[in-house]
């Protein structure tokens, strides 16, 4: 309906225009002011160029919009503009208010949590035989992250770091005949049918399965034309018994697709004499496994080695990744139908990662860039973010806190904003390899991106792995949002403007509108630091009155968070209540100083308001003022933590009656007052001290953290 639309969230940058200009040319006739009986005639009152009442306001929006669906929002949004209360509005009313919010909007949407709170969990792989980790691999029921080290050794870790158990891949002694050792390339987890595969500089690949507690090799593909460098996988997560695809960027830089198709009952033609140990596959004989499996190879994608392949399932395309500058990335059709989109890039990729939901394209290279791209926008990339002093080796987009992780060969890890491009949080991770000057040496995958609810960010380094949680401690517990940082002390409401004040022990006054349930305007820090005590508004609802802990109180323009006035600071003692009495124009105010003090309010251009300590009624009350109450026209109520409760009429300031007298402290109350004099040297107030108590926490307490 019209009454929830908000005009600031649908007006472009050519209606802000079209409405100054508006503005800038409305002139209207004078006023006719009534003037008391007597009197011949009205007084004409001149209207400032410019200026418009609420009817002006509506037909100007309507004439921009072309619409009348606003008409119930712009009612509350003129009582919101109309600051000095005078029925008309004008342009730089119309733009701070916009501003502001805006500014505020601004605030929420690049405020973010820091991924990363948490110290990183540092373990030494032992089985690794002090050899580099070539990859991690996640599986599934339960989770388990599998380490493989670059000469096939693996290594099954519990989340929380321990380890599980561990395998060394076998070459059932063939490995001693050769010349060369093998060293493993990639691997990747075959979730459908639990099996991973991995593939080695033997140009093979094998397939262990993963689906019990024991893996085994169940197949092994070898004899391939060139080496395996990098693997992608896919299934139909709806289906997971048709068609996937495992996809293998070589040496040479061609891809190959090998497409299982029934996947999780088998993935190769089984011999009729099945001894039962791992079943060898030459690829020479791919053909005639066609009853279970396809081979299809698409030629001459990049002139060099393929560093990294991804599958793109929607559009059935693959993004490859190459050091070369001519064609660094591609991102071809698997059928050759359709054109390929090439990224050229002077110093190549290491690493690369794609988010569809995002629609970017993040690149890590050896010049220490890392590069957000338009995946189908080639000619340059659309933000550049330089901070690194070493190459990228790894990059992942973080969908759901849009942002991009990156990880540099000095064991730097770097959080970017993908909105805002900017550097959000810097770790540098302190792995005992390479504390004693030994370089850090890294596999050509050192990180992994674990999902929820496990969220975690895996890397490895030499033969070591580090796990950091992303999120605060608490996550993954029963969670309630918060709105602030620390814990609330007061809220008040506007009846005028719909919405609602909020106070907070970190010094912050936040304005919330009551329909939206959004922050519009937030004043922060604004008692320097100390707790707000009270939140007051004044007869018009047009200004805010604070105070604090420490005595301050101040007066706020409630649109747009002006501070107007201060007053005296009487006794640094808290305030715990503040009155505006319109008629006298005078502010009150009470708390733990024991005295009603009063401030001229009359003069708008006075900033500092001087206290008036000569209350008519005398300065009553014997112990600190807790509450306090105003009964228009004239009734005042103040009680203190005595007991004691004194009304008060607030023209004369003379006591009207005491509902209550003041009881005596015991004895035990007075030896408490005893040692707080004697440990800060001032009588008096309860309030004194560093850690001091307030009227919500009577002993001594420190404020909690958010």
């Amino acid at each position: 309906s019209g009454s929830n639309q908000r005009l600031e969230d649908h007006i472009k940058l050519h209606h802000l225009q079209q409405i100054m200009h508006e503005f800038f040319l409305h002139t209207s006739d004078d006023l006719l002011v009534p003037q008391p009986p007597g009197h011949f005639s009205g007084k004409l009152r001149r209207r400032i160029p410019g200026s418009m009442n609420l009817e002006e306001f509506k037909d100007t929006i309507f004439r921009v919009l072309g619409t009348d669906e606003y008409d119930d929002y712009l009612e509350k949004l003129f009582v919101k503009l109309d600051t000095l209360s005078d029925g008309f509005v004008d342009w730089n009313e119309f733009c701070t208010h916009l501003l502001l919010l805006y500014r505020e909007n601004d605030y929420l949407h690049t405020k973010c949590d820091l991924p990363f709170v948490e110290e990183a969990k540092i373990r030494h792989i032992i089985h690794n035989k002090q050899e580099q980790t070539s990859k991690i691999v996640a599986v599934h029921s339960p989770v388990r992250y599998v380490t493989i080290s670059k000469e096939g050794s693996l290594c099954v870790w519990h989340p929380n770091m321990t380890v599980d158990k561990h395998y060394v891949i076998s070459d059932l002694g063939d490995d001693q005949k050769r010349r060369f050792r093998m060293w493993v390339t990639d691997a990747v987890y075959m979730k459908n049918c639990e099996k991973i595969a991995i593939g080695s500089t033997s140009r093979d690949i094998r397939f262990y399965d993963v689906s019990s507690s024991q893996y085994f090799e169940e197949y092994h593909l070898f004899a391939l034309a060139d080496v395996p460098y990098c693997f992608d996988y896919y299934y139909n997560n709806q289906q997971p018994n048709t068609e996937s695809i495992l996809i293998f960027g070589v040496d040479t830089g061609a891809i190959h697709l090998l497409t299982f198709l029934k996947p999780v009952t088998q993935l190769f033609e089984t011999p009729f004499k099945n001894d039962g140990g791992v079943q060898k596959v030459y690829m020479q004989d791919i053909a005639s496994h066609n009853t279970w499996v396809r081979h299809h190879v698409i030629a001459a994608v990049h002139p060099e080695m393929i560093k990294q392949v991804r599958f793109l399932p929607d559009n059935e395309a693959i993004i490859s990744a190459s050091a070369s500058p001519k064609s660094t990335i591609v991102i071809c059709d698997i059928f050759g139908v359709k054109k390929s989109y090439v990224f050229r890039i002077e110093k190549g990729v290491e690493c690369f990662d794609h988010n569809k939901n995002l629609n970017l394209l993040a690149t890590g290279s050896g010049d220490h860039v890392v590069r957000l791209w338009n995946p189908y926008v080639t000619n340059s990339p659309i933000a550049t973010l330089s901070g690194h002093v070493t190459g990228i080796i790894g990059v992942v987009l973080h969908e759901q806190f849009k942002q991009v992780f990156s990880y540099s060969k000095d064991a730097v890890i770097k959080v970017w904003d993908t909105k805002e491009h900017r550097c959000l949080q810097t770790i540098s991770l302190k792995f005992p390899s390479s504390l004693n000057g030994r370089i850090p040496e890294h596999g050509q995958f050192p990180v992994h991106l674990q999902e929820a609810p496990h969220s975690a960010f895996i890397l490895t380094c030499n033969d070591f792995i580090a796990s950091l949680r992303l999120g605060r401690p608490e996550e993954n517990t029963a969670h309630t949002e918060t709105t602030h940082d620390t814990q609330l002390c007061c809220a008040i409401y506007n009846k005028l403007l719909k919405q609602v004040v909020t106070g907070c022990d970190s010094s912050n006054i936040a304005i919330w509108d009551v329909e939206t349930g959004t922050k519009s305007v937030v004043f922060p820090n604004a008692h320097d630091g100390e707790e707000i005590t009270c939140l007051t508004f004044d007869q018009t609802c047009r200004r805010l009155i604070s105070a604090a802990r420490n005595g301050t109180v101040k007066v706020w323009n409630f649109h747009n968070g002006h501070n107007l006035h201060v007053l005296e600071n009487v006794g640094e003692a808290e305030v715990t209540g503040t009155i505006h009495l319109p008629d006298q124009k005078v502010i009150l105010t009470m708390g733990w100083n024991r005295m009603i003090l009063s401030y001229d309010d009359s003069d708008p251009e006075n900033k500092y308001l001087p206290a008036k300590t000569s209350w008519k009624g005398g300065q009553l009350h014997k112990d600190d003022i807790l509450s306090s109450d105003y009964a228009p026209p004239n009734f005042l109520a103040t009680a203190s933590y005595d007991g004691e409760i004194i009304v008060w009429e607030a023209d004369t300031e003379r006591v009207y009656l005491r509902l209550r007298k003041g009881q005596p402290p015991s004895i035990s109350q007075k030896l408490d007052a005893m040692k707080t004099t004697m440990v800060d040297g001032r009588p008096g107030t309860r309030s004194s001290g560093r850690s001091r108590p307030n009227s919500r926490h009577r002993t001594s307490h420190r404020v909690e953290q958010g």
